[in-house]
């Protein structure tokens, strides 16, 4: 039997038990796919991370490669993780404040200072939905006026399907319809799987309200706080060429875990998502 250490952080949080959970295995050489899936879907958080030495898979020169697991499949990249992971090995070695990670996806340049970590998103995929309104509002349980645009199917690294709403409430009257929302994903060029996963998202100046819903065990799972949706909102800021951009992402509120992200959009079009990280726990995995 050997041994693994952990360590649990919530991610984008601005108070201790805020946030994003997630499990950090800073060691893990020596598991396979099969164990790091186990070991995932044993902590059962929206996702679970190891951190293993760096390779050269992307051509450039990164401190680790990251491998993100939900409880049920791998993801090429994912947000929360990154900033997560990218805090730990700042806690455990002497690594300056700027570096990259290896994702699947792609090279993931990071800043960090402090408690606080930013990652930078260059490269996206964006295409129109072909659903009309009234099909995005009955799969979303709300009332077609409260759809502000046909939706994005969006893919900076993982994708999603995007759809703004005009008006706060309706981000708390969601009634999300699996089997609806899986034929709207049918349409969805980026996608690896039928599961759909659906952001909501309303703007109120610099402040954007969000819900990030996925399809996990055949029921849509409500995410509290995820990174990579909010760097496929900044790509559909640049689709729309809005940008430069400046926007904090309130999320999670309503399952009593505020996440706090910050979404900047710079004038060469590159994404920058970030947020706080607050280490909770650690431990040992025995496996």
């Amino acid at each position: 039997m050997k041994t693994y250490p952990f360590y649990l952080v919530n991610v984008f949080a601005e108070s201790h038990f805020g946030g994003n959970p997630l499990a950090v295995f800073a060691h893990a050489d020596g598991l396979d796919d099969e164990q790091m899936q186990a070991i995932a879907k044993q902590f059962n958080l929206s996702e679970t991370v190891f951190i293993f030495p760096p390779s050269d898979q992307h051509g450039v020169s990164a401190v680790a490669d990251l491998r993100i697991f939900t409880p049920n499949y791998e993801l090429p990249l994912a947000g929360h993780p990154t900033l997560g992971s990218a805090f730990i090995l700042r806690q455990l070695t002497d690594l300056p404040n700027h570096f990259v990670l290896n994702t699947l996806a792609k090279p993931v340049e990071v800043f960090s200072q402090d408690d606080r970590v930013e990652i930078k998103i260059k490269g996206h995929h964006v295409k129109q939905s072909s659903a009309s309104k009234d099909a995005i509002a009955k799969a979303s349980g709300i009332h077609t006026d409260d759809i502000a645009d046909c939706g994005y199917f969006i893919n900076s690294g993982t994708q999603q399907f995007l759809i703004e709403l005009t008006n706060r409430q309706a981000l708390q009257n969601l009634q999300l319809d699996m089997t609806s929302l899986r034929e709207l994903n049918a349409d969805n060029p980026f996608k690896t799987t039928d599961e759909p996963s659906v952001y909501y998202w309303f703007g109120d100046g610099d402040i954007i309200h969000s819900r990030m819903f996925f399809e996990q065990n055949r029921m849509m799972v409500e995410d509290s706080g995820t990174g990579s949706a909010c760097a496929n909102l900044g790509a559909y800021f640049i689709f729309q060429n809005q940008y430069p951009i400046a926007k904090i992402i309130h999320q999670g509120d309503g399952m009593g875990r505020p996440n706090r992200l910050t979404l900047n959009v710079d004038g060469e079009q590159t994404i920058f998502v970030g947020g706080r990280v607050v280490q909770v726990a650690k431990g040992e995995f025995w496996v």
